[in-house]
């Protein structure tokens, strides 16, 4: 079985968070050129296959540097922390209430279709996205693991909340 390579030295990138975009965009953009289909077209069909493998891990990675989530994902995981977001439990009570709240809001917000509310709820609420998330990359700064995989989950909670607003805000908009 062939090792993945580590997205961040893929992208020449420090494992530091948040990722430098400019630089992850620049270097995608040279191996794009590198990995390109033309630039291979004479080889042998194994090699155009190891081409177009390579090729897929450089899209791949670059998917997942450029969101700031998936990327502490991606850099927490490097630590052989298990991160499944599909599948794990937040036992913090306060974080949990806070979520209830939220989306208790937000229902009140969407029964009431005030627009101007809904702008406001979601600027707090990226606000406080982004507080968890300085929090999350003090934990990865500090090694603490753990601290950063439950950060990770937590900003998962928040990017459903977010898309949530989102769609009603769409919504609103086709009315």
């Amino acid at each position: 079985m062939v090792e993945q390579p580590n997205y961040f030295s893929l992208f020449e990138l420090s494992m530091t968070l948040p990722v430098d975009t400019a630089e992850l965009n620049r270097h995608y953009q040279q191996l794009q050129r590198q990995y390109h289909p033309d630039n291979y077209a004479t080889v042998s069909d194994s090699d155009k296959a190891k081409v177009m493998q390579k090729s897929a891990t450089i899209n791949a990675a670059y998917r997942i540097l450029k969101d700031p989530i998936s990327a502490a994902q991606y850099r927490v995981s490097l630590e052989g922390i298990d991160i499944d977001s599909d599948h794990h439990t937040i036992r913090d009570p306060d974080f949990l209430g806070e979520q209830f709240e939220l989306r208790e809001r937000l229902d009140d917000i969407e029964n009431t279709g005030d627009e101007v509310a809904l702008q406001q709820f979601y600027n707090e609420v990226m606000v406080r996205k982004q507080q968890v998330y300085q929090t999350l990359l003090l934990a990865i700064e500090q090694h603490d693991w753990l601290m950063a995989k439950v950060g990770v989950y937590k900003l998962h909670y928040f990017a459903r909340l977010i898309e949530q607003i989102e769609l009603l805000q769409e919504k609103q908009f086709d009315l």
